[in-house]
Order: C-alpha cells, then sequence, then structure tokens
C-alpha cells in the first residue's frame, strides 16, 4: 500500500511541471480572450448571500459571526481605479452571538455601519486602489481584475493535469504581494490567493473563489464568489445581476485617507479617580490603574502603535512604577490587536483561561511581511489566566478581574472592578446610544447579562468605564437593561 502510495505522489509531483513566462502568459491570454476582460473597463454586479465579522469570532479560534445579506452591490472601475461596496444586512441568528451583532451597537457612522429599521445595517465601503485595501479588492479578489493585473505583469507558473484535468498556476507580484490564481482548463479562473499583514493573524491568507460562471453579454462572471480571512469566510454571495461597463465613475472621496502608513499616535492619560487614568486615544480605549511598587493597564486595543503610546504614556504619567500586567476583556481583534505590543514588553497578560491556548498559537504565526518588535524579539508570552475571579491586589488597591458568565457577544468575556471607586469597566457587553437615537424595540441580550452578572456577584457598582470610550453612572446600565 505504501509503495503504491508513493509511485501516486512521485507521478503526480512529475505532472506539476514549471510553465515558465511563456507557459503563463498564454494562460492569462487565454482566459483574457475567454472571459471578456480585454473589453472591460468596468463592471457592476449585485446579489445575496453572506457577510462574516472578520476578527469578532463567536468564541476565540472559531469562525467569524455570519449576516445574512438582503442587497448586495459592488462597482468596480479598473481605469480609475475605485470600487464602491454596498451591501444590507441581517444579524439572523438567534441568539445573537460575536462581535457586531445588531441592531445593538450604537447608532453612529463609526466604521460605515448604521442602522435603518431594526433588525437591518447597511454598509457602504469605497476604496481607492492607492490604498493596499483596494489594491487587494480591486487587483486580486475579483477574477477580471486579477487577469487585468497578470496581463500587466511579468507572470511565471506552472501546469499541472490530474485525471484529466489540467489547471495552470499563475504567479505574479503586485504592490509587494505575491498573487497567486488558478485557471482551469475551461479558460476560467478559479481562485486568487495572497497574503497580507494582519498585527494579530501575522501573515495572513486571502484567499477568493469563483464558480458557477455565465454569460452576461460578451462578459464572463462567476454567480458565485466566496472570499477567506484568516482560514474563514468573510463573504459567500451569490451574484444574480452583472452590468459589464455599467460602474458608475467613481471618484476618490474628498475625505479618503491619504496613501501611505498612518501617522503616529497620541494618548493622553486623563485622571478619573486617585491612581485611575483614562488613556484617552483612538477608540477603543484602555485604562490605568496604579499598584503599590506597579502599574496595570486593563485592554490593548488596536495594534502595537496604540500600545506602545499607551505603554509610554503610563511611563510618563507615573515614571517611578513598572508596568506589569495588561488585562484583556476578550479576543476580539479590536480589543486584542495590541497585545503583542505588551508581550514585547516584558508585560503579564491576564485574560480569561479560554483565550490562553488560543493566544499561544497565534502568538507563534510568521510576521516576515511586517516584523513586529516581538517578532524580532523572539520573546515567549507570560498568560494568567481566570477562570471566574482573578484578584490583584496589595496594600493600597484592589482589582477584581470578573468572567461575565453567559455573555453571547464572546464566552470568555472579563469584566474589571474596583471596590474602593465603585468603578466597572467592560467592553461591549453595554454600548449607550446617543440621546437622539430611536429606542431599541428590546433591550440588548448583551447588556441584560452584564446587569445580571454585576447583580449575580453583588458588586456595588456607582459609574461604568466603556473600552469604546466614556463614563456613565450605574442607572445607564439599569435603563438600558429595561429595568427600574
Amino acid at each position: 500500500m505504501k509503495i503504491l502510495l508513493s509511485i501516486a505522489l512521485i507521478v503526480q509531483a512529475a505532472l506539476l511541471t514549471d510553465a515558465g513566462t511563456g507557459d503563463a502568459r498564454a494562460a492569462v491570454e487565454k482566459a483574457v480572450a475567454t472571459m471578456g476582460t480585454a473589453s472591460l473597463q468596468s463592471v457592476q454586479y449585485s446579489g445575496t448571500g453572506s457577510t462574516f465579522g472578520f476578527g469578532q469570532a463567536v468564541a476565540p479560534g472559531a469562525a467569524w459571526p455570519r449576516f445574512r445579506i438582503t442587497r448586495y452591490t459592488a462597482s468596480i472601475n479598473y481605469v480609475t481605479p475605485t470600487m464602491r461596496e454596498e451591501l444590507a444586512r441581517i444579524d439572523d441568528e438567534d441568539p445573537p452571538r460575536g462581535g457586531g451583532a445588531g441592531p445593538y451597537n450604537p447608532a453612529t457612522s463609526q466604521g460605515g455601519i448604521r442602522p435603518i429599521p431594526f433588525g437591518e445595517q447597511q454598509q457602504v465601503r469605497q476604496l481607492t486602489g492607492r490604498t493596499d485595501p483596494g489594491l487587494i479588492q480591486i487587483w486580486m479578489m475579483n477574477p477580471h481584475g486579477f487577469l487585468k493585473a497578470a496581463a500587466g505583469t511579468n507572470v511565471r507558473g506552472a501546469t499541472a493535469t490530474v485525471r484529466g484535468r489540467t489547471t495552470h498556476t499563475v504567479v505574479f507580484t503586485l504592490g509587494g504581494h505575491t498573487i497567486t490564481g488558478t485557471i482551469n482548463n475551461r479558460n476560467l479562473v478559479e481562485r486568487v490567493e495572497t497574503r497580507i499583514y494582519n498585527n494579530v493573524l501575522g501573515d495572513m491568507l486571502v484567499e477568493a473563489t469563483y464558480s458557477d460562471y455565465k454569460d452576461f453579454g460578451d462578459v464572463k462572471f462567476p454567480t458565485k464568489i466566496v472570499q477567506r480571512q484568516g482560514g474563514y469566510p468573510t463573504l459567500d454571495l451569490k451574484v444574480e445581476t452583472v452590468r459589464p461597463n455599467g460602474a458608475p465613475s467613481l471618484q476618490l472621496p474628498e475625505n479618503a485617507p491619504p496613501a501611505g502608513p498612518p501617522g503616529p499616535v497620541r494618548v493622553e492619560a486623563k485622571k478619573i479617580a486617585s491612581g485611575v487614568w483614562f488613556l484617552d486615544g483612538p477608540a477603543p480605549m484602555s485604562y490605568l490603574v496604579e499598584f503599590g511598587d506597579h502599574l496595570a493597564i486593563i485592554e490593548a486595543p488596536g495594534n502595537d502603535a496604540r500600545s506602545e503610546a499607551s505603554i509610554a504614556e503610563a511611563k510618563r504619567t507615573v515614571p517611578n512604577k513598572p508596568l506589569r500586567y495588561v488585562v484583556n476583556t476578550h479576543s476580539h481583534f479590536d480589543h486584542a490587536g495590541g497585545l503583542r505590543a505588551f508581550v514585547a514588553e516584558g508585560v503579564t497578560i491576564v485574560t480569561h483561561e479560554l483565550n490562553k491556548p488560543y493566544y499561544e498559537r497565534i502568538f507563534k504565526n510568521q510576521h516576515s511581511l511586517n516584523p513586529d518588535r516581538l517578532a524580532r524579539a523572539e520573546r515567549s508570552a507570560t498568560i494568567e489566566t481566570v477562570d471566574e475571579l482573578r484578584l490583584l491586589a496589595d496594600d493600597t488597591r484592589k482589582m477584581e478581574v470578573h468572567h461575565i458568565r453567559g455573555n453571547l457577544h464572546d464566552p470568555a468575556m472579563l469584566m474589571v472592578y474596583l471596590p474602593a471607586e465603585k468603578l466597572l469597566f467592560q467592553a461591549d457587553a453595554f454600548n449607550p446610544r446617543p440621546p437622539d437615537a430611536r429606542p431599541l424595540p428590546a433591550p440588548s441580550p448583551f447588556t441584560v447579562n452584564l446587569l445580571e452578572n454585576v447583580r449575580r456577584l453583588k458588586l456595588d457598582v456607582a459609574q461604568i468605564g466603556h473600552i469604546h470610550g466614556g463614563i456613565d453612572p450605574f442607572d445607564a446600565l439599569v435603563k438600558a437593561a429595561g429595568n427600574r
């Protein structure tokens, strides 16, 4: 049996031969002719399906949460190049789980999300090829963009024939990314993939698959598109209408961010109680707590730059005490994206026990595309876990780290309580709505659960500090949870 398997592997390897630039170029040219790419200056396509909340897993290391797409339209102009993506989504999971669940999020325009009628949200995203996200979506994550990019570059590739089916693998470099695409024996693009840098996952695989091609005029276009990031789907679309050369002449919005790396992150410590500061900066936020001989920071959101700014501000605010702990409320990327900088600094992570194996695994991921401080330091993380309660205390202060039982946003969610100040810090379980926002038809289950946990633990709370910014009296939580 082992001999037969070895022979099969040798035969299959022999069939995979270096096609070189010539064969790869020929494969691209045939696909361009078959799919009608040469005459395509723009395309608009619409459909329905599912979108998924990247980095907002329903549990540590699980798949991204799913939302049903009721309306989807993408407009791509290859000449400009720009792209506009519009979708309306419904969280029809019952009960809602994971991050981004609606309609319970704040009624703001942050992140391009705004509530429509309850239960439905609309997202609008406009991209330009001058930025990395736009380059990925315009030239890599759609089949005609891939062919146009491949036709204008020096390609290389290989050809494989297995069980009578021949496929061409086409490889080229664009914008610092190595792009690999598969063209089948019908001269149709089946798959495109590359790796991009993600501050949590490192060199992250981004991939798209295309199937069920149909004719739309002189253009062939897939009616099934699946995009994946980090191993899980981010878009699963059934295409229903396609308008070749029907996309509007998209222009770069006036407030579009400039190309290139972002500017420096600024964080300012604002005192809210004796030995307690709000580290004001880009949302989500962090809080600094002083003990007798050391410091602790609650939450490491964003990325390395955000954490390094918080660490620097902590040292400036209390210069004679070392930073010993960072408390991580949960594993969603906007709340855990800056943990690597704390590990590189030698700071101990305090998190729920469910998160430890996940963090230990992803901290080992390769970060070759953008080596961060931890990748250069090659340092192992020190992680201390919480089951139901972890007490951080000395002669000057007590800080309680509690598990929020049964929270659907993340089963490993933590909250932090300072009993002397009667101050509670929480993330995502309670998002206060703006004063002019339309009332929700029912309280958020996340908020109701938070109040239940506070009462179960008999915490004497006067104020609640939100990781997404702001401090409210405890009565605001009671009211939001539908209690009087």
